[in-house]
């Protein structure tokens, strides 16, 4: 039986970084913190939520040059978050490129191209609120060096990026030199994808980036509010930095292979960063919960509906991202 050693790692980290937290914490004042939290502020939560998930899609259907409208990415969006968040390997992200180049005009490398391109965006997003939020903390750390790298590699993804996608016809005459010494068989899907990949990245630049870098704002202006109002509802006195902080740690936190759901490590990551503010273990770890709660519950339901949209199954879905990992097509 094959062991996907990945997955095993990222389970081990994950219970790892919350037996972390737990030893801290007091099942009775954990209890006592979740009794006292005001709960209506799970209404601007939601609703910040559902800002930053279409701004999400809005800013895919522009980097698709408008053929994925904005309504079926929200929808395929939703579906492959579903899977993200029960199924191991982030098999979602693939399941997401499989819908967006059904019925359309969009091919599956072009599609994973801009996959790539809105990961990189949000890196940088999330630095720029990172640097924002950065001068009111008490003391920097690991996570603030971390995100510099993050961001640093970022922008240097992008810019070789676009640049490889602007002088097109060189960079495919250097790969299809590359792929010559590939198997005869394997040669030209390489080039194949190659340049489907570069042509979804050329979409990138100019009027288009602006405005998906302008959804990029308003996206995470959603997550971070999101985050902000699950806070309050704990630590009613906190400024609006600590929600951005509890974001950024939380998304840097992910990056590391945990579990489904990044369960454990969202937690670490967000009482990690509440702590920092003087919140005390069991009310951070009682706003962790809820915030995580509350983001899969919506992102649940909003799948679900996904599926429905698309005419997709749960079981059919994750049979195609799977087929796509083990061998993609163009």
């Amino acid at each position: 039986m094959r062991v996907n050693w990945r997955l095993v790692v990222g389970i081990i980290i994950s219970f790892g970084a919350l037996a972390l937290i737990l030893k801290d914490v007091s099942l009775p004042g954990l209890m006592d913190s979740l009794a006292r939290g005001n709960y209506l502020w799970m209404i601007p939560n939601v609703a910040a939520l559902l800002l930053g998930m279409w701004g999400r899609a809005m800013r895919w259907s522009i980097l698709l040059n408008r053929r994925l409208p904005a309504r079926r990415a929200f929808h395929i969006l939703n579906a492959g978050n579903l899977l993200n968040n029960v199924l191991p390997l982030r098999l979602g992200e693939l399941a997401k490129v499989y819908m967006a180049s059904r019925n359309s005009s969009v091919t599956i490398m072009q599609s994973l191209s801009t996959v790539l391109i809105e990961r990189l965006l949000d890196v940088l997003t999330v630095f720029v609120m990172l640097v924002l939020v950065l001068p009111h903390l008490p003391k920097g750390g690991v996570i603030v060096a971390a995100a510099q790298i993050a961001a640093a590699l970022a922008l240097t993804a992008i810019v070789g990026l676009l640049v490889a996608a602007a002088f097109r016809e060189r960079t495919m005459a250097v790969v299809r030199q590359v792929a010559a010494r590939l198997p005869a068989r394997v040669q030209e899907p390489v080039v194949h994808r190659f340049d489907d990949f570069l042509q979804g990245a050329s979409a990138a630049r100019g009027r288009v980036l602006m405005s998906a870098i302008g959804w990029s704002i308003v996206t995470w202006i959603g997550f971070g509010s999101s985050c902000y109002t699950s806070v309050l509802a704990f630590a009613p006195d906190s400024p609006w930095y600590v929600g951005g902080f509890v974001n950024c740690a939380i998304v840097l936190g992910l990056t590391i292979p945990s579990a489904p759901a990044g369960a454990g490590l969202y937690e670490a990551a967000a009482v990690a960063s509440l702590v920092v503010f003087g919140v005390a273990h069991e009310t951070a770890l009682a706003c962790a919960l809820v915030l995580h709660l509350s983001t899969f519950l919506v992102a649940a339901v909003l799948g679900v509906i996904g599926l429905d949209r698309e005419g997709e199954s749960f079981k059919h879905l994750a049979t195609a991202a799977r087929g796509m990992l083990a061998s993609p097509k163009s």
